[in-house]
């Protein structure tokens, strides 16, 4: 397996390490290269949705604020529905629940929500790639 993006790349090699390497295009000095074991690249990878979490929080910190949004709802039903997404006549994002209980947000919200549903998601992310306090 390969995978690679400018500048970096990463490797299986045949031993089972997982190698990083870094071009750097330097004639007088070799690419830099992590050797990691197939033991720390989930400890690794964890560190790194971590911190990316944490960079995406210091980068977004003023969409913190609440978002405001309006919900429609018939009453308190405790039935599992199917939630469906869409935009209607208005331009509106629509998040229905089922007939009778939906938000509607604007276009600007819903991608702030989304923002800060990514966030969400790198942290939980990071929590499960976690190895366990007591290995």
């Amino acid at each position: 397996m390969r995978r690679e993006m400018q500048p970096i790349s990463v490797v299986v090699e045949e031993d089972g390490k997982v190698v990083l390497t870094q071009a750097q295009f330097d004639l007088n000095e070799p690419d830099p290269r992590i050797e990691l074991t197939c033991e720390q690249s989930p400890l690794v990878a964890a560190w790194l949705l971590e911190a990316a979490g944490e960079a995406a929080q210091a980068q977004h910190a003023e969409d913190d604020r609440p978002i405001p949004i309006r919900y429609f709802a018939r009453g308190p039903e405790a039935e599992a529905q199917q939630l469906e997404v869409f935009c209607n006549g208005q331009g509106m994002v629509i998040l229905k629940i089922d007939e009778d209980a939906y938000l509607e947000l604007a276009p600007a919200m819903a991608k702030r929500l989304r923002e800060q549903l990514s966030v969400v998601i790198r942290q939980s992310l990071t929590d499960m790639l976690r190895p366990d306090s007591e290995a």
